[in-house]
């Protein structure tokens, strides 16, 4: 059975999707603890802290509030836009004979029908459960395919699979908070990969030449991983949703003109949930952040819980790793 896992990990680790590295075991948790891993996390809850101590503040800014009230125009189209991004995101992969992800291969024309169904099903919003229910049996058979270890990397699906089944009924204020939190666990699982598979992104880095910013690769990997893990954490408590859509969409956007083509056929979905997001915003829920009226209360919810999300799916990533 650990052969097995091995083999599979070996081909669908999210960052296998470019690095030629072999070595894909994560590492014990007591060796990704290192000095520069605590520099990095101290800076990291530095940020968070002081994002929600000033959240409040910076969002009644004139000019924040101008543009949240010009984004806040398009919120009506939110529903048409995730249909447009996902069909397109679904063709591609038709296209590639992919599914759900640039490494996942169709096995059976099973698959290529319910991609089809998925596709079809969003042309109208009557037939929204249509393309809900075929990326549920796209998913699920996925994970039975290649792991759930694998499969947590793509969490957002059974986020837009709520999103899509609930989005023309009374339950629709709560498809964007499923959203959110199935996006930010999803980006969460990936920085997992940078820190606890550290040689995939490195060798990422010598194969193609990526700038590290006068930073050492080891630093340059690490900081790459807690501004995704940062950036997770804000989506699933609620903190400046607009920015961080903004941010990662330029991160993406970056990263598309270094990897060509895969990316692209990768994160065409994200980059609409991202677009969904900047136009959503906090949205017409409470968010978690939002329990708390006190910035000092707000912060040290936001910071505590950060740390402890960190380190337990760390350690949840880590026995995956070697469970199988």
């Amino acid at each position: 059975m650990n052969v097995m896992f091995t083999e599979r990990i070996n081909m669908y680790s999210h960052v296998k999707w470019f690095a030629k590295d072999s070595q894909v075991i994560p590492q014990p948790m007591a060796e990704v603890i290192t000095p520069s891993f605590l520099f990095w996390f101290g800076f990291t809850v530095l940020v968070l802290l002081c994002s929600a101590y000033f959240h409040d503040y910076l969002e009644r800014m004139p000019m924040v509030k101008r543009i949240h009230k010009w984004l806040n125009l398009f919120k009506p189209h939110r529903q048409l836009i995730l249909r447009i991004g996902l069909g397109l995101g679904l063709l591609l992969q038709l296209y590639t004979n992919t599914y759900l992800s640039p490494e996942f291969t169709p096995e059976s024309d099973l698959v290529y029908l319910l991609l089809i169904g998925a596709t079809l099903g969003l042309l109208h919003s009557k037939t929204l459960m249509i393309s809900s229910f075929s990326l549920f049996l796209l998913y699920t058979h996925a994970t039975l395919q290649y792991g759930i270890f694998h499969t947590i990397d793509y969490l957002f699906y059974p986020g837009i699979v709520y999103y899509l089944s609930v989005c023309t009924t009374g339950l629709r204020a709560t498809a964007a908070p499923v959203l959110y939190v199935s996006t930010g666990i999803s980006l969460a699982w990936l920085a997992m990969e940078k820190l606890t598979i550290s040689n995939l992104a490195y060798s990422l880095i010598y194969d193609y030449n990526i700038p590290t910013m006068g930073f050492t690769v080891e630093n340059f990997v690490i900081i790459s991983a807690f501004i995704e893990l940062g950036l997770a954490w804000t989506f699933i408590v609620g903190i400046m949703n607009r920015f961080t859509a903004l941010v990662l969409t330029g991160v993406f956007l970056m990263t598309t003109m270094v990897f060509g083509i895969k990316e692209i056929i990768g994160h065409t979905i994200i980059h609409t949930l991202l677009l969904m997001f900047l136009i959503e915003g906090s949205g017409e829920y409470k968010t978690p952040f939002q329990f708390h009226r006190s910035p000092v209360l707000r912060s040290l919810f936001v910071t505590v819980n950060f740390c402890i999300f960190l380190f337990a799916l760390m350690a949840l990533y880590v026995w995956m790793g070697h469970a199988y």
